[in-house]
């Protein structure tokens, strides 16, 4: 960990980060189950909305993730979960979590004009993806990323 931090990588709290998108999916599940018990409330439009601003807004300022700020202020400090450092580069995920709250954005909008297919098929798409990176920590645009500039090395050599 040292070396990492000798050479400028950000660590980050995987503990954090675990908790948000398992309340992000968590969030996402309810609201679509919700627009498909009863399409003819807002429920499950509100509840994506609110998956999608604290995803994409919680990218720009903490403030917004409430579930990495209960893993900061309540848990870890009361010992229920350990903080976990890892250095890691953030700069694709962050993107990621932009991109999430964008889809989950617009899966509400969906949802709120009773579009349930189209909503379920955006967060159908969004869901494993958390999921895997939240249980493997495996982030699908990361590796694409990476494949992308080995392709791109390939042709320009730089």
């Amino acid at each position: 960990m040292a070396e990492a931090i000798a050479h400028g990588t950000e660590c980050t709290d995987v503990t954090a980060r675990r908790a948000h998108q398992f309340g992000v999916v968590g969030l996402s599940v309810l609201g679509i189950a919700f627009g498909w018990i009863a399409p003819e409330m807002p429920t499950g439009g509100i509840l994506l909305m609110a998956a999608g601003v604290i995803m994409g807004v919680g990218r720009f300022w903490a403030g917004a993730d409430i579930f990495r700020q209960f893993v900061w202020r309540v848990a870890e400090p009361r010992g229920w979960v350990q903080a976990d450092l890892v250095p890691e580069a953030m700069a694709t995920r962050r993107v990621a979590r932009v991109i999430g709250g964008l889809v989950l954005g617009a899966a509400a909008l969906l949802a709120f004009a009773g579009e349930t297919v189209a909503a379920t098929a955006l967060t159908g798409m969004l869901v494993p993806m958390m999921l895997l990176d939240a249980t493997a920590s495996i982030c699908l645009l990361c590796i694409a990323r990476v494949q992308f500039r080995m392709v791109q090395y390939r042709i320009t050599g730089r």
